[in-house]
């Protein structure tokens, strides 16, 4: 009977080939040039544009993220979800919401450490996976599928190489309501964390 790692490997789909080369259609068709011709210049435009937005919105969620650790400091709270707004001669307002979320960008251990050792070890969360290493199955497979872990027929020395442990390090859920407590400043725990944040609904409303 075969192992359960070739009958995985057998089950799994294959990657279809790249081909080296396209057959080409020829069109003669001028609306279709044309279409081809637009497109590709609104996409161009597109990328400019989403550059520029990109640009403006991380000027606006730098703004944000003060104006929102200064209502924190202020409260000793953390607000959750704000609106931003300015309101110009005629009465229009220019709004959005900022969004700050209990996520936080992947951090490496000795950032970990850090963390740990400015403020405490409860700041970050460490979770360790485990998987088989593939060259231990090519080795073992027939006798993983009977016994893993008993098996006289594995030498102890491969024993400890068959299962590898792979360490990710995060910033603690529920950091973010902790700010207030755990730095100097929200800003100093904003900056130290870098929680996710996103700009929602940006708007301009007519007075």
């Amino acid at each position: 009977m075969a192992n359960l790692f070739a009958k995985a490997k057998k089950a799994a789909p294959a990657k279809p080939t790249a081909k080296d080369s396209k057959l080409r259609i020829r069109i003669e068709n001028e609306e279709f040039f044309g279409n081809v011709a637009r497109l590709s210049q609104l996409q161009d435009n597109m990328k400019r544009d989403k550059a520029k937005a990109d640009m403006i919105a991380d000027e606006l969620k730098d703004l944000a993220k003060d104006e929102w650790a200064k209502l924190y400091d202020k409260t000793g709270k953390n607000p959750g979800s704000v609106m931003l707004e300015s309101v110009n001669e005629l009465d229009d307002t220019a709004q959005f919401m900022f969004v700050p979320t209990d996520k936080y960008i992947t951090i490496n251990e000795d950032r970990a450490t850090e963390l740990q050792e400015m403020y405490g070890e409860d700041i970050v969360e460490e979770k360790t996976t485990f998987a088989f290493d593939n060259e231990m199955i090519e080795k073992y497979g027939e006798v993983l599928s009977r016994l893993i872990e008993e098996s006289a027929e594995i030498s102890e020395r491969d024993k400890e190489k068959i299962i590898k442990a792979v360490t990710t390090y995060s910033v603690a859920k529920g950091t973010i309501d902790n700010f207030a407590k755990l730095g100097d400043s929200v800003a100093e725990m904003m900056d130290a964390t870098k929680p996710v944040v996103a700009l929602k609904n940006v708007e301009v409303i007519k007075g």
